[in-house]
Order: C-alpha cells, then sequence, then structure tokens
C-alpha cells in the first residue's frame, strides 16, 4: 500500500529583510541580554534606526505577502521595543495592487503619530483590526476607488471599497520615521503575526555582519604615554571598558579607532575579553592586563595601525585581516568587553572623542 505524501502548502509571507533611507539605518540583532532577550521566538530583533529627520528618513522590515485579498486581510499583531518616547511608534505599511494588472498600485500606510500607535520608551505592542485608523493611501492608477489620497480612513473601509476590495497585497513592511524634525532613536521588533500566522525574524543569510560603535570623551587636554590605558575616569577605581554587544558570537573582521583630534600617528591596540576584565581600568594608568585571573576569558589584542588623517579631519586607524591586527579575532560570547591601550605617547585634544567600531561576521 502506498503511503501519500503530505504536501505542505505555500507558505503565505517569505523571509522578511531589511531596508532603510536617508539618516535610517536597519539591522538584525540577537537579543542577548535584558530587555531585548524577553520577546520573540527566534532571538533575534530587527534593529530600526529613524536618525535625525527630515521627513524621508526611515528604517522598515519588508515581508512578502503571496496575493492575499484585501478584503481578508483582517488582523495583524507586532511587539516592538522603543530605546525613548517619540512623536511616532512602528507603523504598518500594506503594500497593494490589481493582481491583473500590475501598473495599478498603491501603499496604504498607517500613520505612525496616530494616537491609537503606541510610542513610548519600553515595551509596546500594536493589534491591527478593520476597526484600526489613521489609515491614508497614495499611489497609481487608481481610478474607481470611492476614497480619497491622502485621507485617513479605517481599515475596514479599505476592505470595503469597490476597488481595493479586489486588489491584493504583495508585501507588508512595518517601518520606523517619516517624521518633519527630532531624532529617533533605536526600536526593536520582535514579533510580528499577520492574520494569525507567525512571521519568524531573521537573517536570510546565516552569516552576516554586525558593527558596534562606542565613544569616549576627553573633558581636557590629554598626554598618555606609551602603554597607558584609554578608558572614561581617571578617578581611581572608576574606569571601565568598553563593551561590545554584538548579539551572538561570530569573528571580529575589522576594527576603526578614531580621534577627533587631528595630526596623531600613535598606534593603539585592543585587549578583548570575553568577560568584564579585573585589570587595571583607569584612563592614564599603566596597563596591566591581561593579569592570571582574566587569562581564562581573554580572547586576544588587535594592534592598530599608526593614526594618520587627511587635511584637517579626524584622525583614523583602520585594521582588517589584509593589514597589521591579528584579524579575525574569534568571539565565543554575545558580548566583548575592550581594553584600549596606548602604544605611543600622544596627546589628545580637550573636549575630542576617541571612537571605537568593532565590525563581525557572526555565527547563526
Amino acid at each position: 500500500m502506498s503511503i501519500p505524501v503530505r504536501r505542505q502548502a505555500n507558505p503565505l509571507f517569505g523571509p522578511v529583510s531589511l531596508s532603510s533611507s536617508g539618516n535610517g539605518s536597519a539591522r538584525w540583532k540577537r537579543g542577548s541580554t535584558s530587555p531585548l532577550d524577553q520577546k520573540g521566538s527566534t532571538g533575534w530583533l530587527a534593529e530600526l534606526v529613524g536618525g535625525v529627520q527630515t521627513g524621508s528618513d526611515w528604517a522598515r522590515l519588508n515581508i512578502p505577502v503571496d496575493e492575499i485579498f484585501v478584503s481578508e486581510f483582517s488582523r495583524a499583531l507586532w511587539s516592538y521595543y522603543m530605546t525613548n518616547t517619540e512623536t511616532m511608534g512602528v507603523n504598518i505599511v500594506v503594500w497593494v495592487h490589481d493582481p491583473n494588472d500590475f501598473d495599478k498600485r498603491a501603499e496604504i500606510t498607517q500613520l505612525g503619530g496616530h494616537a491609537d500607535l503606541v510610542k513610548s520608551s519600553g515595551w509596546n505592542a500594536f493589534s491591527f483590526s478593520p476597526t484600526t485608523g489613521g489609515m491614508f493611501f497614495y499611489g497609481e492608477n487608481t481610478t474607481g476607488t470611492g476614497l480619497t489620497a491622502g485621507t485617513q480612513y479605517t481599515w475596514s473601509q479599505f476592505q470595503a471599497d469597490p476597488l481595493f476590495k479586489n486588489w491584493t497585497i504583495y508585501r507588508i513592511t512595518l517601518e520606523y520615521g517619516w517624521e518633519a524634525s527630532g531624532t529617533f532613536e533605536a526600536a526593536y521588533v520582535a514579533d510580528v503575526k499577520l492574520n494569525g500566522v507567525a512571521v519568524p525574524l531573521k537573517p536570510e543569510s546565516i552569516n552576516h555582519c554586525n558593527t558596534v560603535r562606542q565613544q569616549r570623551d576627553v573633558a581636557a587636554a590629554s598626554a598618555y604615554d606609551a602603554e597607558d590605558v584609554i578608558s572614561n575616569s581617571a578617578s581611581n577605581g572608576e574606569g571601565t571598558d568598553l563593551d561590545f554587544d554584538f548579539g551572538g558570537t561570530g569573528y571580529i573582521t575589522k576594527a576603526v579607532v578614531v580621534s577627533e583630534t587631528t595630526a596623531l600617528t600613535a598606534r593603539i591596540a585592543l585587549d578583548l575579553y570575553s568577560r568584564p576584565p579585573t585589570c587595571e581600568l583607569d584612563d592614564h594608568a599603566a596597563n596591566t592586563g591581561p593579569i592570571e585571573a582574566d587569562l581564562p576569558y581573554y580572547l586576544g589584542r588587535i594592534v592598530m595601525p599608526g593614526l594618520q588623517d587627511l587635511g584637517t579631519g579626524t584622525s583614523v586607524a583602520i585594521a582588517t585581516p589584509s593589514t597589521t591586527g591579528n584579524l579575525p579575532l574569534a568571539f565565543d560570547t554575545p558580548i566583548v568587553y575592550v581594553v584600549a591601550i596606548a602604544l605611543d605617547a600622544f596627546t589628545q585634544g580637550a573636549g575630542k572623542f576617541i571612537s571605537v567600531s568593532l565590525t563581525a561576521d557572526m555565527d547563526d
């Protein structure tokens, strides 16, 4: 007796991707520390940064949709963590077209600043339904609709419209930005469910890059001796390491050190640990690491090339696998703890920053 093969239906929703424009940025991030580890089925979150808002700065996640009729799309649910309270939340945009004529299309957008869309810092969630208001559309070749472009309606009015009710959805996006002014800090989308179907959030490619940047400011003109620690405080016991939360494990493939002071040529080293180190961390103190107690967690040292500037710009050093520096360097914990050390004496200008950026190829 032959056993019938159970065929799986085509998925309604395709793999999620990220995009951004203007001052916005979007990337995948592992939720490895609280509160970002509290939600999400895969452990991945979509980090959306609106950035400085000038009217066309945004970040979004894109979800392909397998031609669901507008009249049949009745519910959605998403959760998102906002770093700060903003004037807009993470809103839904429903992209629709005539299934028989792709010259006829529109995007139906939920107003990001609408009263019922939560915009507070911390964890938020929104439940989309036919009664959701603040929905407006713009598009091409929409003759036949009873609705006016740019005017706000409920979703049910689009479902009942003589034109749109027969159109299908080809994409749904969750967006953050499009404000006229202000600065939108990071928001993290953790869960998405469309028409009752959970949409997994994760990179399409297992291998992806993640860049984390940390910055330190120097209050007064500061002369470092060779092998001094570079940190945030010279007060005894108050200096701290630089924490790089990659949200997973992988290999560091690039390091960038930038000093706002021009014309520097000094070399800087970065000692990396998988736990907070107990060696000397105070600014201007002589480096003692890695000490014996930290050796089980010592990941290695990145030796940067000498800083250099062009014209009157900042002083920059970049280490990659094709330069000096000991890269790539593996790390096996979500957070990498870094101690910066001056290899050569140099003077940092008053009020000028020093920043360190690390880029990693991430494991799944």
